[in-house]
């Protein structure tokens, strides 16, 4: 696996022209000090920068290279947690270095030097390990960047009910009426430390959640026994592996909306009880 301290590359296509896209980023994107958590920033000529929380300035972040491409436009870029940190890192690195070769050789330079190695080598692995956690950010830029600024999402039964349902998100109930467009943006809001909750009754609930670059589910009918939590069906239980616990925004998105009209879960989940 590569060492990735700088975030993970991503590269999006879309059919949308370079001016159409922006306009897009623009209106689907949060004001900078909106406090919902969301995808937020900028877009100055081709450059693209967002960022997820208007508050955590550590948090994940996204940026982007927007050009014209044979069949639209392309988006490429990095997308990390804490970008803004790590190059600020790297741009200090010069001046110590230089500041350290002022002075003359004693014990006390070589220990600050190490000193500083040391950080260097704890927030580089650091922010490697919590790359994903801009996930969310890259989804938003392959929402907008579709024609009609939503992916191709799971569609309810048209006479699907979903009166009586309560939407939560972050600890927060939704005003208003439950949709399938206002779980689709509930879901794709979700980032670290983020979470939806879909109940008909108190005991009675769908509940997501990120974890590890993804999304875990559970469910639960009634008391603690019947607390219930999703896996991949067919594959082998791994007490160190969760990745079959780890689900994509698609395949959440298709169990909340079977959940909310009350259809057949996807073949691919199965439900194993907490304990």
């Amino acid at each position: 696996m590569a060492f990735q301290p700088f975030g993970y590359p991503f590269d999006i296509s879309s059919s949308l022209s370079p001016s159409e896209l922006k306009k897009s980023i623009r209106s689907r994107s949060k004001d900078w000090f909106d406090m919902k958590d969301g995808a937020r920033g900028w877009v100055v000529g081709p450059v693209v920068c967002l960022w997820f929380s208007a508050f955590d300035r550590h948090g994940p972040m996204l940026l982007g290279w927007i050009s014209q491409s044979t069949w639209g436009t392309r988006i490429a870029g990095r997308a990390g947690s804490d970008l803004n940190g790590v190059l600020l890192l790297v741009a200090l690195t010069p001046f110590m270095v230089f500041c350290l070769s002022m002075m003359p050789l004693t014990g006390g330079v070589a220990f600050v030097a190490g000193f500083w190695v040391l950080i260097c080598v704890i927030v580089l692995w650091a922010k490697h390990v919590f790359r994903r956690e801009a996930e969310p950010l890259v989804r938003f830029l392959k929402e907008v960047a579709t024609k009609s600024g939503q992916s191709r999402r799971a569609q309810p039964a048209a006479a699907a009910d979903f009166s009586g349902l309560v939407l939560t998100v972050n600890g927060e109930d939704h005003a208003g009426g439950v949709t399938p467009d206002i779980i689709h943006e509930a879901l794709l809001g979700i980032g670290p430390d983020g979470f939806v909750v879909l109940a008909s009754a108190p005991e009675i609930y769908l509940q997501t959640a990120w974890e590890d670059g993804g999304f875990i589910i559970e469910m639960r009918d009634g008391d603690e026994g019947r607390h219930f939590r999703a896996a991949r069906s067919g594959r082998p239980v791994e007490p160190k592996d969760r990745s079959r616990l780890i689900f994509t925004f698609e395949e959440v998105l298709a169990v909340f909306i079977a959940y909310a009209s009350e259809t057949p879960m996807p073949a691919s989940f199965e439900w194993e009880t907490m304990r």
